[in-house]
């Protein structure tokens, strides 16, 4: 994104030079932290490798299975077979999901090929080792080791994976990244909690101070014969910079999944030498993003004819980003000591007349706009091939983003898709939290 940005930093300034007195409006926006509830399509999953000590990735008493590819010693379970079994327990949670009059839950249990783990060192070597990952505990990753070359599937639980000491930084030193996907690898996240910046319960926490974080997921592709295949299912990713990066050969679905608190866009897809990212989203929400929710950048003069990102939107797909006139922004303040400036152009121009229908008024009083999914693109070529399939579908009309024109020479391609102000899907003021159905609307879709 700083390629195009800085291009139309130049322009302004030799331009305009009234823009140097332009000062950014640099409204807080604080971290939501009320809890997402996650649901899972199949109830629980174990792996073949290792054992799984219920009484903590289950907590409870009088455990019982039933099947003949699994046994209990105690609250130990073992499973030495593909395929399904119950499990039977008194949990310790008496509101448990599930539990009958008796106190007990009877969960159905899917057994895969893969390794049980419960701590960042197990998580690492299987994954280092080419298997399957299946997550017991909440874990923290420990130190600065992070996933390099993810090829396998990690199967969650519903449980919490924070990367924060893997993705924290400054704003004048970046963070790393918490797994990366290359080279053709395919990686499968399901029904995983993952967590960046972590906060002190009831802290009010400024996404701002988060700005120097990496990503929890970074996928490149450097093989066009050889696509890598990147699928996020019902999961949730939250407090990071971006939380998942795609650039290049690389073919990815977001399903069914929530991404909030970025310190830049929520998901990023970047055009290069090697063929463009395909990238599906279906039935999933993002939220709470200081620049937009989702961005597709093309830098035309390194694209091939196959480079340009195509985007695909199904199902539902909520982003609950509105921003007023003082804080719409296309920079984050990782980007360098222009931001003001440019982020402060983009005000000036949202500021004008002209631009009026691109508002509406929140249930506050204060005029917003809708800050969905971005393209962007500069270069020696007119425009950006960049294409989003879907957009009506799911409630977001196309506008052309208000630069000066001066910029056009340069920045040849600015798109801004948002809700349609005449028909309003998300109230401006309006949170996640706002849809008491979503976690059952992001596994079975919404009627």
């Amino acid at each position: 994104m700083k390629k195009v940005l800085l291009a139309i930093l130049v322009v302004a300034i030799i331009g305009a030079m009234c823009f140097t007195a332009i000062a950014c409006n640099d409204e807080e926006t604080v971290v939501e932290s009320k809890e997402l509830t996650m649901l899972m399509e199949n109830n629980y999953y174990v792996g073949t490798e290792g054992t799984v000590d219920l009484s903590t990735a289950l907590p409870g008493s009088d455990y019982s299975v039933t099947g003949s590819n699994a046994t209990l010693s105690g609250s130990t379970l073992t499973v030495n077979a593909t395929g399904d079994f119950t499990l039977k327990y008194n949990p310790t949670d008496k509101e448990a999901e599930g539990i009958a009059a008796d106190g007990s839950v009877t969960l159905a249990m899917h057994a895969v090929e893969g390794v049980n783990v419960s701590d960042w060192a197990g998580l690492v070597a299987a994954v280092n080792a080419s298997k399957n990952v299946v997550v017991q505990n909440d874990i923290a990753s420990e130190g600065k080791t992070t996933v390099e070359v993810i090829d396998s599937t990690i199967y969650g639980n519903a449980k919490e994976l924070n990367v924060n000491s893997i993705i924290s930084g400054t704003v004048k030193k970046r963070g790393g990244n918490g797994f990366n996907v290359s080279d053709g690898n395919k990686a499968v996240f399901q029904d995983i909690h993952f967590t960046g910046y972590k906060y002190a319960e009831g802290q009010a926490v400024v996404l701002e101070t988060c700005e120097g974080y990496g990503q929890i997921i970074n996928a490149l592709g450097t093989n066009n014969s050889k696509r890598t295949q990147v699928t996020i299912k019902h999961c949730i990713l939250e407090n990071s910079q971006k939380m998942v990066y795609l650039k290049g050969a690389v073919d990815c679905t977001v399903e069914g999944t929530v991404m909030r608190n970025g310190a830049d866009a929520l998901l990023a897809a970047e055009t290069c030498n090697y063929d463009g990212v395909d990238l599906t989203v279906k039935n999933s929400v993002f939220a709470n993003s200081v620049v937009c929710g989702i961005i597709l950048c093309g830098w035309t003069e390194v694209a091939n004819e196959n480079g340009y990102c195509n985007l695909t939107l199904e199902g539902f797909v909520d982003i609950y980003n509105w921003k007023s006139r003082d804080t719409a922004k296309l920079m984050p303040a990782t980007e360098g000591f222009y931001v003001p400036l440019v982020n402060g152009l983009v005000q000036s121009q949202l500021g004008k007349k002209e631009y009026n229908s691109y508002f509406c008024q929140g249930s506050d009083g204060m005029d917003y706009v809708h800050f969905g999914i971005v393209i962007l693109a500069t270069g020696n070529l007119s425009e950006n091939k960049s294409t989003v399939n879907g957009a009506a579908g799911v409630g977001l009309v196309q506008k052309t983003f208000p630069l000066p024109s001066a910029a056009s020479s340069i920045a040849h391609t600015c798109l801004l898709y948002g809700i349609d102000n005449k028909n309003i899907t998300i109230e401006p003021t309006a949170t996640i939290e706002s849809n008491p159905n979503l976690a059952y609307e992001l596994i079975h879709g919404r009627k």
